[in-house]
């Protein structure tokens, strides 16, 4: 019964590794000269005015304004704001573009009746070096900060990702969580982020 159980953990484990959770690595730059934000309002505008009132538009907005919020930007009080945050995105496909993949197989076999009882075999293959000829996609979206009072531009800042989703609505969470981590950044640097949901 040890020996089962122990196989059993085994299994359990293996099966863990290869269902590991998906993470999306994005491409975070920054510019800025953005002073600390003490509860300044800020609204949240499409960069491209004909997506203003896009529905789509709207859903990311929310999702931007509750970031702002969390470092400390607060919303419009009667349609006024200190700031404004504009915000563009983008999905751009890559023809022809190389796919690396790598995948790994997990064999698993249990056998009993021997002397020493049951027996646990495990074979693992790997497909490293392999590649396939898919179609590739680079997600971007863009921010930046101006203050309404002088008209400056306090901060650029954009984040891009590939993958091979053509669905901008499941990659823009994690898009805008890479642009956020670790808001606003320092500037003049680039950094690969690794998000994961």
């Amino acid at each position: 019964m040890k020996n089962f159980n122990t196989a059993l953990c085994i299994i359990l484990g293996l099966f863990m590794l290869t269902g590991c959770t998906t993470s999306v690595n994005s491409n975070v730059t920054r510019f800025h000269q953005l002073p600390p934000a003490n509860g300044d309002s800020i609204e949240v505008v499409a960069l491209d005015p004909t997506q203003q009132q896009s529905i789509e538009f709207g859903t990311y907005a929310q999702m931007i304004g509750k970031k702002l919020g969390d470092v400390g930007y607060s919303p419009p009080v009667n349609n006024r704001s200190r700031y404004i945050a504009e915000i563009g995105y983008s999905l751009i496909s890559i023809e022809g573009a190389v796919v690396e993949r790598s995948p790994v197989s997990v064999g698993v076999g249990m056998g009993t009746g021997s002397r020493r009882g049951t027996s646990l075999g495990v074979g693992v293959s790997t497909g490293f070096g392999s590649s396939n000829r898919d179609l590739q996609y680079v997600s971007r979206l863009t921010m930046n900060i101006v203050d309404l009072t002088t008209g400056n531009r306090l901060y650029e800042g954009h984040v891009e990702s590939v993958n091979r989703g053509q669905n901008l609505a499941e990659t823009m969470p994690f898009l805008i969580n890479a642009l956020f981590q670790d808001f606003p950044g320092e500037s003049g640097t680039s950094n690969v982020v690794k998000v994961t949901p």
